[in-house]
């Protein structure tokens, strides 16, 4: 299960984009872009979530496109993210 939405506005719900069954895959790499191509946010072995900044700057509400490879030989699993202010 991916979650399509989160709303980092500090009120303590659904602050981060968090993946709960990415824990079982401690290689899988997570890529979250803005509408540019920009790579907003990556991270490997997913130890942290995305909470909505880049360099500390919150970004604005929208759709971002994200990839996720297990790297486990599976497909790769890509969507729309959007993202709530």
């Amino acid at each position: 299960y991916i979650p399509k939405a989160f709303t980092p506005n500090n009120d303590g719900l659904n602050d981060q984009w968090k993946i709960p069954s990415l824990a079982a895959y401690p290689l899988a790499e997570v890529k979250v872009y803005n509408r540019f191509g920009r790579l907003m946010f990556f991270n490997k072995g997913y130890t942290r979530q995305w909470d909505g900044r880049l360099n500390g700057a919150n970004q604005p509400a929208g759709a971002y496109p994200y990839i996720v490879d297990l790297k486990n030989g599976d497909k790769l699993y890509s969507g729309i993210l959007i993202l709530y202010r």
